[in-house]
């Protein structure tokens, strides 16, 4: 996403417009549902080590996007999907004549780029038990959580311990019910003021395109040609691993973990379209004709049929005719052997004999199988 066009036309080459930064911002929530759904296809092959890891997928995702986001901050002065997209972090008050982040700005960013959502989703799940689900709220009644609402008061018998634990339940009540009852307007809240960011951003009206940002004081420029000559100039990325060497293996042990980690971290930039590309190649291949080709096995031959017993009725050389009453077939029926008959003819033969006239091969009549011409 390097040196994009001004989408909007005639301002600041710099400003990202409104469809870069809804993008970035999708492409982050995109992130942890499609490492969550890979997460659950392997818990169910190996749950002996993932099934903990999946109840606990949302502070799992949290730890490792800690270490993602932190690296691409502290090399490149902007979150991972700003960076992949050819964004970073400037400080508005410029400290200096410098407008990089700070050692500040860059855990207050993790704060909002980590902690923020986390905790969001988390009462996101607590709002989802304590409401009953969406059934209970479209329908309510019998879809809705029962309240066991406790007594105002202890019992007057209840004394120390358990007076404490029927007031310390009563708190409690009161907390989920108030809960309940304001966490959809703060939810509503929450979204609506991100909205009114993006429509004034939309028309110039503001800098900053989220209220977080406008909190921490950073706006999101586009990366410059001088910024990636910088980056060049640079090198490889380093990890907060890294010290300087000092002759020991243990320290050139911690060195080489730095580097792997820096590099692993870094290379995220080219894998994660290539899995994008390769899970749409997959998705493809699955639903196409040519999968179904691969994987359809072929037809096997029919098997011969079992020969006439020389004891057995002569077939007719003419195939319409009946083996049994010489006649042109009406009615006709298979016999288990695969010889065709009149439907009476072989009917009565087996209810009689319980052979097939022409292979004596037990046959009773209940595997007679009719046989239907086209009209």
């Amino acid at each position: 996403m390097e040196f994009m066009s001004d989408m909007l036309g005639g301002g600041d080459s710099g400003r990202p417009s409104l469809f870069e930064i809804v993008a970035q911002h999708k492409m982050g929530e995109l992130l942890e549902p499609a490492l969550q759904h890979v997460t659950s296809v392997y818990a169910h092959r190996y749950p002996r080590y993932l099934v903990r890891l999946l109840n606990w997928h949302e502070e799992a995702y949290a730890a490792l996007m800690l270490l993602v986001e932190r690296h691409y901050l502290r090399n490149y002065g902007a979150s991972f999907t700003e960076h992949f997209y050819g964004m970073k972090r400037v400080r508005t008050r410029r400290i200096g004549g410098n407008d990089g982040m700070t050692p500040g700005d860059m855990w207050r960013s993790l704060v909002f780029l980590v902690g923020l959502p986390l905790i969001k989703s988390r009462l996101d799940q607590r709002y989802e038990r304590a409401s009953g689900g969406e059934a209970a709220r479209l329908l309510g009644g019998a879809f809705a959580r029962a309240d066991n609402e406790p007594r105002a008061e202890a019992d007057a018998g209840a004394e120390g311990l358990a007076g404490v634990r029927q007031r310390l339940h009563a708190v409690w009540y009161a907390a989920e019910r108030a809960f309940r009852r304001y966490y959809p307007h703060a939810n509503c809240m929450y979204h609506l003021a991100t909205a009114l960011y993006y429509v004034a951003y939309m028309f110039d009206r503001t800098d900053y395109n989220s209220p977080w940002l406008h909190l921490l004081g950073l706006q999101v420029r586009r990366l410059s040609a001088a910024d990636y000559r910088a980056m060049d100039a640079r090198g490889p990325a380093t990890s907060g691993l890294a010290a300087p060497a000092n002759g020991t293996a243990l320290r050139a042990t911690r060195n080489m973990v730095a580097r792997l980690l820096a590099g692993g971290l870094d290379a995220l930039k080219a894998l994660l379209p290539l899995s994008i590309f390769f899970y749409r190649f997959l998705e493809w291949w699955y639903r196409s004709d040519f999968h179904k080709r691969v994987q359809q096995a072929p037809v096997p031959e029919p098997p011969k049929p079992p020969k006439p017993h020389p004891d057995g009725v002569e077939v007719p050389e003419d195939q319409a005719l009946c083996p049994l009453c010489r006649n042109p077939r009406t009615n006709p029926a298979m016999a288990p052997s695969g010889y065709v008959f009149c439907y009476p003819c072989i009917y009565r033969h087996l209810d009689d004999t319980g052979t097939c006239p022409v292979t004596l091969i037990r046959a009773q009549p209940d595997s007679i199988r009719k046989l239907y011409a086209d009209a």
